[in-house]
């Protein structure tokens, strides 16, 4: 005897719409913070993070010793990615020629200073419940004056 049933090939179509719009980022899903950010609203989340971010890229920097060969007051901007694991890492750092030729060493100073981060707790999204990846700019003011 055999006995056959199409029920069990049949599949389910999700539209491409129907991913995008679950997929996009909604003000309930979990923006990337630290530990110590967590009890805050979700906007001083965000502003704690970043303030402890800028706070470990400065501490990284001022023991790097980087000198200017011009004066420099710019902003610059870097682009950063808190991974599914936490791990944040340097994508892009927007940095004028002006600045490079003042601080030839500092993108490279820059990229070490995010690598030492530490681990963050990750960018959930909470409709499914999962870890995702997460990009951000961070400005960044930079002012040098030469050693004379």
């Amino acid at each position: 005897i055999m006995l056959s049933s199409c029920e069990l090939f049949e599949s389910t179509t999700v539209s491409s719409k129907e991913i995008k719009k679950a997929s996009s980022w909604t003000t309930k899903d979990q923006p990337p913070t630290y530990p110590e950010c967590e009890s805050l609203s979700k906007k001083e989340q965000l502003e704690c993070f970043e303030s402890l971010i800028s706070e470990g890229l400065m501490a990284f920097i001022s023991n790097e010793n980087l000198v200017a060969t011009t004066p420099i007051d710019a902003m610059i901007t870097l682009k950063l990615k808190v991974d599914k694991e936490g791990k944040i890492s340097l994508l892009e750092a927007d940095i004028s020629n002006s600045v490079m030729n003042a601080l030839p060493y500092l993108e490279s100073t820059l990229e070490n200073a995010v690598n030492n981060l530490p681990t963050a707790l990750p960018a959930t999204k909470t409709n499914v419940g999962v870890y995702v990846d997460a990009q951000f700019s961070l400005p960044v003011q930079i002012r040098a004056q030469p050693l004379e």
